[in-house]
């Protein structure tokens, strides 16, 4: 406040993802007009080979820039970008995405996939963000190249930073208080959700299971369902912020552990509203790829409940069996797990398995098909930086973790 105009280009991203809806939901063409002026004022202050022109954004915009790497800053708004060109058609929008991708496969996200502290920076969530952006804008141009250097990554260096239960370190500094080391931020959890879903979607058969194994051993578990540990504060005079503050926060995202919402060690508990919404937006994705109906037929792509106009799903994790109900005639397509005996499948009357999916080729609408096979038992190590975490999975869900006695867990101890 009274001081020069500061801007940060980590934000960047938010603006343009509210401009994009705005103008999408509510066709607001003073949004429309923001989001077309501050493109173009990208394109003036910003080059893929000198990058930010700090002189002219100081005289000519009284700015005084943040000095974010491209990764924590600028590349965050490829996403939005992508989403305003689908909803605009804006050639500036995506000129200006493409151009920054550019300069990110130079020397950011590489042929080899590996993670570098010093080029991606210490704020994981931007790096992720970047990921998905990636993933996001090479669906959109249907330039393959590109979505295997994002799988490079995502197969390589995600890992520096990620467990394969699809949490990641806030923040990948190597002088941090020991305390957040165990601190994740949901965020990053659903752009590694996002990007699996997009991988899968043209061609790698493996990341549905991914996805799966991510929702329901982390995000699921860690939105905010319960909130009767959550004192209310004093509210003097009628302060709106602290209004009904556990109500409020229920549903909500946060920055969990593996194994609970309170970090050992960590100074406390935090849900903030930017996390809801990006958790919000990944269960979105989600939801659409559960199952699809196209001219292949039905797709059963993550084994939850489902029911719509074409096929009634019922999960193996809450049913007996997983069992498939067609309502509209169509070729038949289930993702089959990996931890999944695929001889059970020969089972299956009228079946085949193909590239890991049981394929029915003519199964008569509303006659119930039960698959038979059960959610087996394993148990893996999540190695963190912290410590070693041990997990049971029944399936892709956690059956039990070790919680190093601490408060507000998601699942039973091991």
């Amino acid at each position: 406040m009274n001081g020069p105009l500061v801007y940060f280009r980590t934000h960047l991203r938010e603006g343009m993802h509210a401009l994009c809806a705005l103008v999408a939901f509510r066709q607001d063409e003073r949004a429309h007009d923001l989001a077309e002026r501050c493109i173009a004022a990208i394109d003036e202050l910003w080059s893929a080979d000198t990058g930010w022109d700090n002189e002219t954004s100081k005289t000519r915009y009284g700015l005084e820039p943040d000095e974010n790497a491209l990764v924590s800053g600028l590349a965050r708004i490829i996403g939005p970008l992508v989403n305003y060109f689908r909803v605009t058609r804006s050639p500036c929008a995506l000129g200006l995405a493409l151009r920054i991708k550019e300069r990110l496969l130079l020397d950011t996200f590489v042929e080899d996939g590996r993670y570098d502290l010093d080029i991606h920076g210490a704020h994981t969530h931007s790096t992720t963000g970047v990921m998905s952006s990636l993933a996001q804008l090479a669906e959109l141009t249907r330039v393959h190249a590109r979505l295997t250097r994002v799988r490079a990554f995502y197969d390589n260096g995600l890992k520096d930073i990620s467990d394969p239960l699809g949490w990641v370190i806030e923040t990948s500094r190597d002088d941090q208080n020991p305390g957040y080391l165990d601190r994740g931020e949901i965020n990053n959890t659903g752009d590694i959700v996002e990007t699996a879903l997009i991988l899968r979607r043209h061609g790698w058969t493996e990341y549905f299971e991914d996805a799966e194994r991510i929702f329901r051993s982390h995000l699921l578990p860690s939105q905010r369902r319960d909130i009767d540990f959550i004192e209310a504060p004093p509210f003097p005079d009628n302060v709106d912020r602290l209004r009904d503050v556990a109500a409020r926060h229920q549903g909500a995202f946060g920055f969990p552990a593996p194994y609970g919402h309170e970090p050992i060690c960590a100074p406390g508990v935090k849900f903030n509203m930017d996390i809801v919404v990006g958790g919000v937006g990944t269960l979105c994705e989600a939801y659409r790829d559960l199952v699809r109906f196209d001219e292949t037929g039905h797709h059963v792509n993550l084994l939850f409940d489902r029911h719509t106009d074409a096929i009634k799903v019922a999960s193996p994790y809450s049913h007996a069996c997983l069992a498939v109900t067609l309502k509209q005639p169509g070729t038949l397509w289930v993702r089959i797990p990996s931890w999944v005996d695929v001889e059970q499948m020969h089972q299956v009357p009228g079946a085949q398995v193909v590239d890991r999916h049981l394929f029915v080729g003519d199964h008569p609408v509303a006659q119930r098909l039960e698959l038979p096979f059960e959610l087996t038992t394993r148990e893996i190590t999540l190695h963190h930086r912290s410590r070693d975490i041990g997990v049971r999975l029944r399936g892709d869900a956690v059956d039990a973790m070790q919680n190093l006695g601490a408060d507000l867990t998601f699942f039973p101890a091991l």
